[in-house]
């Protein structure tokens, strides 16, 4: 199963965002159990960005980087997700260049904690917390 990770997931755990950490660490924690976990390319850049810009240091930011995709696969972006995405009628253009990344690599599953965001999607949608009820009722 392809499991596409929206952007805020990964920075909930690397920034350690309280109000999100447990919940998103734990789908993070399903990278390495039979599940295929993909973030966008573009995802990469505002990560490493954001992170840089947190901790002020960029060979730490890098090993983070490093650890990060050692447990989830890049999705790249290219010409024809970004003029899906402008021909959309999407309000968010990050989010609509996401979903549609995700619908190139065929993800089973975008997870994100701003579902309304997606409400157009052609993607299942969930939230980290539907997520892990998913996953927990499809493994018994």
């Amino acid at each position: 199963m392809i499991i596409f990770v929206d952007t805020n997931l990964v920075l909930d755990v690397m920034l350690g965002n309280t109000d999100f950490y447990d919940e998103s660490n734990s789908v993070l924690s399903y990278c390495d159990k039979g599940y295929d976990f993909y973030i966008s390319a573009s995802s990469c850049t505002d990560i490493f960005y954001i992170v840089k810009r947190s901790i002020h240091d960029t060979e730490i930011t890098k090993q983070i980087m490093k650890n990060l995709l050692t447990a989830v696969s890049v999705a790249g972006v290219d010409e024809i997700c970004i003029n899906k995405a402008l021909e959309s009628e999407w309000n968010d253009f990050e989010d609509s260049v996401q979903h549609e990344v995700a619908q190139q690599i065929g993800a089973d599953i975008i997870v994100t904690r701003n579902s309304a965001d997606y409400k157009n999607s052609a993607v299942r949608i969930m939230t980290p917390f539907e997520f892990l009820s998913f996953v927990k009722k499809t493994n018994n």
